[in-house]
């Protein structure tokens, strides 16, 4: 496409600079442009774009678009526009051709169940034949085609290259996670889509957000401002779900187990390992574990539901769904407790994340619960001394430790932790909370307490496969911390059995 055609097709455009080259892409990362791509400025949390685009024309880009004032000294054509980040969603639309009308994408927000949320929508779609992309934490996942993720909604230009993968691999659907910045920071400006889901609001992002009334604002953006959006469906028995529905109106329905409402699931039976409950009559079961998991299964059914899929496939595909990586997974390396990893990074999700595994151990059974957790830095501080709180109140021992300490010093994020720990339980003679600030050694030291039949949470990493300490990204997998422990635990009880164990003259084997 020529660089004054896209132009044109752009409001409130101001073209600076002689020139009209063919355009072979679009490009905000300077160090990845490719030859004859548009390079668009973006401004930057700490650096502007700006700075970048001399190494942008030095690899190849022809043309440039920047924010407020153009360039000097630029011997390629410029779109000077008042906002780069608005205007690079619109413009990345226009390049690739309006993907999300070709392709149906569903979107799920809410604070926490958003990536188990939308792999079960997606592995229902799969399963009943419909192909469906996949764009969230995890991965970004097009057919048999993964990529990692950066963000859990990324960048519009990368949201909009991956939907037009998605048209040209046949996907009829894209299943997308939608955070409350990507809403705020205008990246899925121009997505049309076809069905929302809310899950819940809880504590997060208030470094971002500021307060509660923001951060709900920012959620909402998806419900109100979408006209393309057919199917609204949202958490009824979460407080700011049940605000939403009343400012929606008859745009929305609930789901919910406690409220009254359009999908109310009833005789609600959770196990470890399966979930069962009735919807409108319908019978439905999952392989999954814990009550918030039966909410993520009815965000996924009610609106596949709203979106004209049928009962017979909703139940097929939620029987055969997928474990999601890093969400209650299980290691197990012969060892005789259960070690779980999951993402639960807020008191919130770790509280429910609690509860779920006391239920796998039976409210009767005498084994122990023990929870390891971490808070991130550079990140909402108000959560810390409530996470400390609410596993110190349900785990029957907990560790504190780091999680991606970033730029903060890890000893001043362990101490806000404990702020919300009453002092007995760290320094008493009933001890039952430790503090270890290097992960690896924690995670060694929760899973030595644990006995036979006891439960070990790893809770606040879950799927990701590195720790960010200062500016630096290590490679770091809790499930592969914990499997090397326990294999090297196992190895060192066997060397001791061995050695104590004796054997008689008559050939039976006695201690």
């Amino acid at each position: 496409m020529k660089f004054l055609s896209l132009a044109k097709k752009l409001k409130g455009v101001k073209v600076v600079g002689k020139g009209n080259p063919e355009l072979t892409g679009l490009s905000e990362n300077s160090k990845t442009t490719n030859p004859g791509e548009l390079f668009i400025c973006v401004p930057g949390a700490k650096v502007d774009g700006r700075v970048y685009a001399e190494e942008a024309i030095q690899f190849g880009a022809r043309a440039l678009m920047v924010q407020g004032n153009p360039l000097r000294g630029m011997d390629v054509p410029q779109m000077v526009v008042k906002d780069s980040r608005e205007s690079l969603s619109r413009l990345a639309h226009l390049y690739y051709n309006f993907p999300s009308k070709q392709v149906k994408v569903i979107g799920v927000t809410g604070t926490k169940g958003k990536t188990t949320t939308t792999y079960l929508i997606r592995a229902i779609l799969e399963r009943a034949g419909q192909p469906a992309g996949l764009i969230g934490t995890i991965a970004y996942q097009i057919g048999s085609k993964v990529y990692e993720a950066s963000n859990t909604t990324p960048s519009s230009l990368v949201i909009v290259k991956l939907l037009d993968e998605m048209r040209t691999q046949k996907c009829k659907w894209a299943v997308m996670e939608v955070s409350s910045h990507a809403l705020e920071m205008n990246r899925v400006q121009g997505i049309d889509f076809e069905g929302a889901a809310f899950t819940n609001l809880g504590r997060d992002h208030l470094d971002y957000h500021k307060n509660f009334n923001n951060y709900f604002k920012a959620k909402s953006r998806l419900f109100t401002e979408f006209k393309s959006v057919k199917a609204r469906v949202v958490n009824a028995d979460d407080p700011y779900g049940l605000k939403l529905l009343k400012k929606l109106g008859k745009k929305a329905v609930g789901y919910g187990i406690k409220a009254k409402c359009a999908y109310q699931a009833t005789g609600v039976e959770t196990k470890p390992g399966l979930i069962r409950f009735l919807v409108q009559g319908q019978s439905f079961e999952a392989p999954l574990t814990g009550l918030f998991n039966v909410y993520n299964a009815l965000a996924a059914l009610s609106v596949l539901k709203e979106l004209g899929l049928s009962w017979d496939a909703l139940k097929d595909g939620l029987k055969h769904a997928p474990a999601v990586p890093g969400r209650f997974e299980e290691v197990n390396a012969g060892q005789d407790f259960t070690v779980l990893v999951d993402y639960a990074h807020t008191s919130d999700a770790l509280k429910q994340a609690l509860i779920a595994a006391r239920e796998i151990l039976g409210k009767k059974s005498h084994n122990k619960l023990i929870s390891l957790f971490g808070c991130g830095g550079d990140r909402d501080k108000t959560k810390r001394p409530l996470m400390g709180k609410v596993s110190s109140q349900l785990a029957d021992f907990t560790v504190v430790t780091s999680d991606n300490p970033r730029t903060e010093d890890p000893k001043l994020i362990l101490e806000d932790i404990q702020r919300g720990i009453a002092q007995q339980m760290i320094h008493g003679p009933h001890r039952r909370v430790w503090v270890e600030e290097d992960r690896r050694t924690a995670i060694r030291l929760a899973l030595s307490m644990a006995k036979k039949g006891d439960l070990v949470l790893l809770a606040g990493k879950g799927h990701e496969t590195y720790q960010i300490i200062g500016n630096k990204k290590n490679h770091f997998d809790d499930r592969e911390e914990a499997r090397n422990i326990l294999k090297e635990m196992l190895t060192t009880k066997d060397a001791k059995v061995t050695k104590v164990t004796k054997v008689t003259k008559k050939g039976k084997e006695k201690e």
